[in-house]
C-alpha cells in the first residue's frame, strides 16, 4: 500500500495513475461520474460530453447545472448499481466508511445550494468520496481524522490537479501520498456534507439492491424525495 497505514482508499492504484480530469462550469455531477467510472475502469473510457448530451436541455450551466437525481439514472443506464439517497436520518460516517472499505466510490453533494424550510436540497457541488483515515497523530502532535475527496474543481475552477493531497504529515521530510486531491478534516467534512445526499456506485444493480435491502429499512420514496432531496435511508440497526 502506497498510502500511510491509517488510510482507507477505494482505489488501490497510486493517484498519479488515476485517469481523471477537471471540470468546466457547473459540470461537477457529470465530471464526478466520469472520474469515478474511469478510475474503476483504469482508463479514460467514459466522457463528460456523453453525460451532458444525454440530459439535453435539462443541463443549464448558467442556472447551476442539472438535477442531482440524474446521477443514479445515468449510472444505472451504464450497467452500474446506484440510487439517489440522503443520510440525514442515519449514521452517515458509518455507512460511508463501510462503502469505502468495500471499494465502492460514492458521489456526494457538498454544501447547500438551496434550502426550503428544514430541507437542504440541490447540493452545490458534486465530488467523489474516495477515502478516509483512522485517527492518527501528525508530526506536530495534533490528532487528525480525515476524509479524502476527488474534487474536479479543487482548488479552483480550471486549476484542478492531483498533487494537492501530497503532504508530509509525519515530519520525515518525505511527502506522503493520500487518495484524491482534497483532504477535509472530519469536522469540515460533516459541515460541508450538509445535504447528506449521496449516490454510491456498485458494479451492478443487483449488488446495489442486495446491499440496500440488508442495510436499510424498506423505503417508498415520494416523487419529491426521488427527484430532489434523495430517499430517506435509515439503517436497519
Amino acid at each position: 500500500m502506497h498510502y500511510p497505514h491509517y488510510v482507507h482508499s477505494v482505489f488501490a492504484m497510486p493517484c498519479a495513475e488515476w485517469p481523471v480530469i477537471g471540470q468546466q462550469k457547473n459540470q461537477c455531477s457529470f465530471t464526478a461520474m466520469t472520474n469515478a467510472l474511469n478510475c474503476l475502469a483504469g482508463e479514460a473510457h467514459y466522457h463528460v460530453a456523453d453525460f451532458i448530451r444525454e440530459v439535453g436541455p435539462l443541463f443549464q450551466p448558467e442556472l447551476g447545472g442539472t438535477l442531482p437525481a440524474f446521477k443514479a439514472w445515468q449510472l444505472r443506464k451504464r450497467g452500474f448499481g446506484s440510487h439517489f439517497g440522503n443520510l440525514r436520518f442515519t449514521d452517515c460516517e458509518k455507512l460511508l466508511c463501510q462503502l469505502v472499505d468495500a471499494g465502492i466510490p460514492v458521489i456526494i453533494d457538498l454544501h447547500t445550494g438551496l434550502q426550503i424550510g428544514r430541507h437542504r436540497i440541490f447540493g452545490r457541488h458534486a465530488v467523489v468520496l474516495v477515502g478516509y483515515s483512522d485517527q492518527y497523530i501528525d508530526a506536530q502532535g495534533s490528532v487528525r481524522q480525515e476524509y479524502y475527496i476527488l474534487d474536479s474543481e479543487w482548488p479552483r475552477l480550471h486549476e484542478f490537479a492531483m498533487e494537492y493531497n501530497d503532504v508530509d504529515r509525519d515530519g520525515d521530510g518525505i511527502v506522503e501520498s493520500y487518495p484524491g486531491n482534497r483532504t477535509m478534516s472530519r469536522a469540515a467534512f460533516l459541515r460541508a456534507f450538509s445535504t447528506r445526499c449521496y449516490a454510491p456506485i456498485f458494479p451492478n444493480q443487483a449488488a446495489h439492491d442486495a446491499w440496500y435491502h440488508r442495510t436499510f429499512k424498506p423505503r417508498r420514496p415520494s416523487l419529491w424525495q426521488w427527484a430532489v432531496t434523495g430517499s430517506n435511508d435509515r439503517l436497519l440497526n
